[in-house]
């Protein structure tokens, strides 16, 4: 079975949320909850939006959305 579209629906959501609501923090357990992807998909999803600079991992784990006024890491 190909799990694309199931990927592709996770990214969407993720992006979704994080763009209906900027300030929003998930855990990676969060956002693989509310993604409906597994955890280690998440994980490597999550890290595309971190090399897309669509998002940021703070200092306590949780991801949010990457902002203009944010240094480069």
């Amino acid at each position: 079975m190909d799990s694309r579209p199931q990927v592709v629906r996770g990214v969407q959501r993720l992006k979704g949320v994080f763009l209906e609501k900027p300030s929003t923090r998930l855990t990676l357990t969060d956002a693989a909850k509310l993604s409906g992807l597994d955890r280690p998909v998440c994980e490597i999803v999550l890290g595309a939006l971190e090399d897309a600079r669509f998002l940021t991992r703070g200092d306590d784990g949780r991801y949010q959305r990457r902002t203009l006024d944010l240094p480069d890491a």
